[in-house]
């Protein structure tokens, strides 16, 4: 048997390195993480000039703000006097103030203030104004990079098709109602790998294969998977299912889209998403309701998700909805995930440990997201 890194024909697992290494997770974030689209958040989260929240990935963290002229920029969290955080959660300011020695920045970036330096030197405001990162806002959805090189839109890599399939809903027109941080005890490289496989799911996810379509889940990532930076996502339900809840019913009155102003939902729709690789992060879009999932590496050996859902702007809890009807599939699976790859990675750090075989039909996603992991790495 031969490993995924030889260019042989049968796929496996990684060697234990690229799971338990600090060498190798400092290359993941500099050569995967810092080079590729991340999910940041969700235009409801800066409605208005001044909004801001903040994004944060290992040691990086940025200001995701929406700017006067109504752009959303996203400015590195560092103040150019003595590298102080300069803002912590989400909030709104006409401009950006130091809390250590008041220097202050516009929503732009600029830096408008520098307290005692102004009388005493000649400032080059242009070198001392907060950096920038690329941004990409994609039906309402707002991805950020840390590449030093431009990277294409989310919308030229996604493609029209899935484009459209997401304009379907208008997901701009949505807003948060709860989010939720799970953390495991696994490396960020066993989330992707679960995630582009439907293998497991009728062991781990019984609740969740009540209204899943298991087979047409394995079928998706055999048959029209393929691994790109970010591309459409769509999991299949069982025919006649609405929506993927608990119950396969609505969680939410309120409509979005095209089903909001009366369009039937056909029965066998199953909605449509987003993913992001090889740094993880997931959206699953239906006709009442989302979830996006964003995974984040905390070390080589542990990571957490940070879940988000999402209903019609104008939904109201208690008459439209019921936050735990909207929550309730994926806040029983995500756990079950977060519990078994904290179980396979203590089985990879054992001596015993050596890489298994991929099925080529259950398996072949993650083959791919591996592939394209390695190409980034310099490996292929």
């Amino acid at each position: 048997m031969v490993s995924v890194i030889g260019d042989d024909e049968i796929a496996t697992s990684l060697p234990q390195r690229y799971y338990i290494s600090e060498e190798q997770f400092a290359e993941d974030v500099e050569k995967i993480w810092k080079r590729q689209w991340l999910y940041a958040g969700h235009v409801s989260q800066v409605k208005s000039p001044g909004d801001f929240f903040t994004f944060t990935l290992l040691n990086e963290s940025l200001i995701i703000v929406r700017a006067r002229d109504n752009r959303i920029l996203a400015l590195h969290n560092v103040c150019g006097h003595r590298g102080m955080r300069l803002c912590e959660g989400a909030g709104r300011a006409r401009r950006i103030v130091c809390p250590y020695h008041s220097w202050s920045y516009s929503t732009e970036g600029e830096l408008l203030t520098a307290s005692q330096q102004q009388g005493e030197l000649t400032l080059d405001r242009s070198e001392l104004a907060l950096k920038r990162t690329q941004v990409s806002v994609w039906q309402g959805l707002i991805f950020v990079n840390f590449s030093p090189e431009p990277l294409p839109d989310v919308e030229d890599i996604v493609g029209p098709e899935g484009t459209a399939a997401m304009a379907r809903l208008e997901p701009e027109k949505m807003k948060i109602v709860h989010t939720d941080v799970y953390s495991t005890k696994a490396n960020w490289k066993l989330l992707l790998e679960n995630g582009v496989e439907c293998y497991h799911c009728p062991t781990v996810h019984e609740e969740f294969c009540e209204v899943l379509d298991p087979a047409a889940m394995t079928g998706y990532y055999a048959d029209d998977y393929s691994a790109k930076l970010v591309q459409e996502l769509v999991i299949p339900i069982q025919y006649g299912k609405d929506s993927l809840t608990l119950t396969g019913n609505l969680a939410s009155r309120k409509l979005l889209g095209d089903f909001g102003r009366g369009v039937p939902i056909p029965p066998d729709y199953s909605g449509t998403g987003f993913m992001t690789q090889p740094g993880y992060a997931w959206g699953d879009f239906h006709p009442d309701h989302a979830m996006i999932a964003t995974c984040n590496p905390t070390g080589p050996t542990s990571s957490e998700f940070a879940a988000s859902w999402l209903v019609h702007e104008d939904a109201v809890e208690g008459v439209d909805f019921e936050v735990e009807d909207v929550i309730g599939l994926w806040a029983t699976t995500h756990p079950q995930d977060a519990t078994t790859l904290a179980r396979q990675q203590a089985g990879i750090g054992s001596s015993a440990y050596k890489p298994g075989p991929y099925s080529a039909r259950a398996e072949p996603g993650i083959t791919l997201a591996l592939d394209l992991y390695r190409q980034m790495l310099g490996e292929r």
